[in-house]
């Protein structure tokens, strides 16, 4: 059997992206290939990889959320990344509390 030959640099990137979306990269690479052997491409693979994935392509200093890139929020420790959450959380409940509740008449009509 053949030994596939994976560039060190490609294979790091890989396994890294994988980690930063909390993904187990050789599960991620087993259903990659089980999904090129079932249906192997008809069309260029550029298509095919972006039939997969979609058409979401974010580099490092793209803005993810908040103002942060992909990489700032990605370089975040877990307990910061967890408090960010909570920060928005509490952010949106606050919100969600001074929303004014308003009564209406059942008999009203849509307008229109």
């Amino acid at each position: 059997m053949e030994k596939l030959q994976i560039p060190t640099r490609l294979r790091e990137d890989f396994v890294e992206a994988c980690r930063q979306l909390q993904l187990d990269a050789n599960r991620v690479l087993e259903q990659l290939i089980a999904r090129f052997v079932a249906q192997p491409p008809a069309k260029p693979i550029e298509d095919w990889i972006r039939e997969i994935v979609g058409d979401i392509r974010l580099s490092g200093d793209d803005e993810l959320v908040s103002g942060l890139t992909v990489d700032e929020y990605f370089s975040l420790t877990e307990e910061q990344r967890d408090a960010l959450w909570e920060k928005w959380e509490n952010e949106t409940d606050k919100k969600l509390r001074n929303m004014t509740a308003r009564k209406v008449d059942m008999n009203a009509s849509i307008a229109g």
